[in-house]
């Protein structure tokens, strides 16, 4: 069993390639069943709904985001605002976790299919690290990992990850 480095995971583009990336970027948890002596695998499909106003996924069990190793999104809701005539938007996806560390290739390549700008602050408790992943237009800009000498006391929610 992995440890988690777990966080935050920000997303930066139009309120087209946002709504594409929440669309195509991210389906459900895949989970095993028992279907007679067999297991078999399956995936609850997002729920979308989408207005003038926002973009909404639901997902009973959370979140896989496509293209990566074990990065998931801990929440059955995804809320993506994009109410106003901004050209660029911003959203916030919380309860976000990915075994180990963040690998920021799985994000690079993330970022350049659906020409959004990727930003992830990771904690990970059981090592005693926090990741800083940002990604603009596809390039990586910064990935740094800090250790710290006491890391309960040093890094604000401590507790995260591991």
């Amino acid at each position: 069993m992995p440890n988690w480095a777990e966080g935050t995971l920000k997303v930066r583009g139009t309120k087209e390639n946002i709504s594409n990336f929440l669309k195509n970027g991210i389906t459900g948890i895949p989970k095993a069943v028992r279907s007679g002596g067999e297991i078999i695998h399956q995936t609850n499909e997002p729920q979308i709904k989408q207005d003038d106003w926002e973009t909404n996924l639901f997902c009973e069990g959370g979140f896989y985001i496509n293209d990566t190793r074990r990065a998931f999104v801990e929440t059955n809701n995804i809320n993506f605002y994009h109410e106003d005539d901004a050209e660029v938007f911003n959203l916030e996806i919380t309860d976000f976790k990915q075994a180990w560390s963040v690998i920021p290739e799985n994000f690079i390549a993330i970022s350049q299919k659906y020409k959004i700008d990727i930003k992830i602050f990771a904690y990970e408790m059981g090592m005693e690290f926090t990741q800083e992943i940002e990604i603009i237009d596809g390039v990586l800009t910064k990935d740094e990992a800090k250790k710290y000498d006491d890391y309960f006391w040093e890094v604000p929610f401590s507790q995260l990850g591991g």
